[in-house]
Parts: structure tokens; C-alpha cells; sequence
């Protein structure tokens, strides 16, 4: 990639970038609630529209509650706070030293958050964050935060990207995106961005280590 030197502006994923997510654990929490097997589960998840439709903003809190009720033949019994806690469970504890790398690189870049998500999860996100490292919102970590039920547009399309670039005037040869899913790697560089992948060997802090 191009060296840091050239880079003016980092923008960053949140799920699995910053923030460590596991969706087993929200097959399984909703399997406890339902008579499915988890991989029914994760099949009804993959074949809905309900969950692309939250990121979008096409839905919100209580008909995407509502929807997963009926995707999952949930009884009347089950509280929608229990399923609200199911859809939670694949966001796990931020770790604090990722916060404080970020943090330091705050006086030398220009620093974004842009994430496929929800408004469900972006509470519970600032929960734990609040918990893990005593800051109680991503907005006071970064210059902008993007979130794609907000803004009606998802990774990977251009639009996004694009969309992100004009609102703060950032030149694409000077911006480096950092996302754990090749798709949305890809849809950044078709529009000029320098895109990293981050995995489990090359995390957020390696990929930081020289910046």
C-alpha cells in the first residue's frame, strides 16, 4: 500500500475491526428463544431481506422486531427485549487497547467511522464501549461517524464511498479504509481509496503498527 506518510485520512469499519463480533452467538441466543436449530437459523437469516432492510433504514427498531418475530415463529411469550438481547449477542467486549491506538493517531490523521449497522446495535455498541474505556459515544472518538441505516446506502456499493468522500472533501489518494470484508475492500478502491483487509492475523492494531 502507499506509505502512512502519504495518508491523511483513516476511516474505519466497527464490526470486527474495532469492535469483535461473533453471529454464532446470535444463532444460538435465537435458537434458544425459537424451536429452530441454529443452522435453520443462520439459513432464515441469509434467505431474509429483514436484516439488509435495518441497515438500510428501510425499517426500524420495532417493525425489524416484529419481522424477526414472524421469520423465526416466535411465540407471543417471547418479549421483544429478549430478542432485542438475541440480536446483541454477536457484539462482544471492545478491547481497550484499539480505542487508545486510535486515539493516538488522532493529533497525525484525520479520523472516520463508516459501518453497515443498525440502530439496535449501535446502542448496545455504546454500551460496551462506555464500559470497556469510559467513553460513552463513537462520536467522541472520531471526526464523523457514518452509519448506513442513516445515510439509506450500504458498503459495498460507490455510493456509499462516494458519499462519504464528498460530505468532507477528502481526496481518495489521501484516505485508507480498513474493513474485515473483501467486498467492501473492493468497493473502496473502484473509487479510489487505498483499502486494507483486515483478519484475524492482520488486526487493527498490526495493520496500525507503522502508521
Amino acid at each position: 500500500m502507499k506509505e502512512f506518510a502519504q495518508i491523511k485520512n483513516i476511516i474505519f469499519d466497527l464490526g470486527a475491526v474495532i469492535i469483535p463480533i461473533d453471529f454464532n452467538k446470535t444463532f444460538q441466543a435465537f435458537s434458544d428463544l425459537s424451536n429452530l436449530s441454529q443452522e435453520e437459523i443462520k439459513q432464515r437469516y441469509m434467505a431474509s431481506t429483514v436484516f439488509a432492510d435495518f441497515e438500510k433504514g428501510i425499517i426500524g427498531n420495532y417493525k425489524f422486531i416484529l419481522e424477526v418475530r414472524a421469520l423465526l415463529d416466535l411465540s407471543a411469550e417471547i418479549s421483544d427485549q429478549a430478542i432485542v438481547n438475541a440480536w446483541n449477542a454477536l457484539l462482544l467486549q471492545i478491547p481497550a487497547d484499539r480505542i487508545e491506538r486510535i486515539q493516538e493517531l488522532s493529533s497525525r490523521y484525520r479520523l472516520f467511522l463508516l459501518s453497515n449497522t443498525n440502530p439496535i446495535h449501535i446502542a448496545e455498541v455504546h454500551g460496551i464501549l462506555h464500559n470497556n474505556t469510559g467513553i460513552d459515544q463513537l462520536e467522541k472518538i472520531f471526526e464523523k461517524v457514518w452509519y448506513s441505516y442513516d445515510l439509506g446506502l450500504i458498503k459495498p456499493h460507490t455510493a456509499i464511498y462516494e458519499t462519504v468522500l464528498n460530505q468532507r472533501k477528502l481526496n481518495p489518494v489521501e484516505t485508507v479504509f480498513l474493513d474485515d470484508n473483501a467486498d467492501n475492500v473492493a468497493g473502496a478502491k473502484k473509487v479510489g481509496i487505498e483499502a486494507l483487509l483486515v483478519t484475524d492475523e492482520n488486526n487493527l492494531l498490526q495493520l496500525l503498527k507503522h502508521a
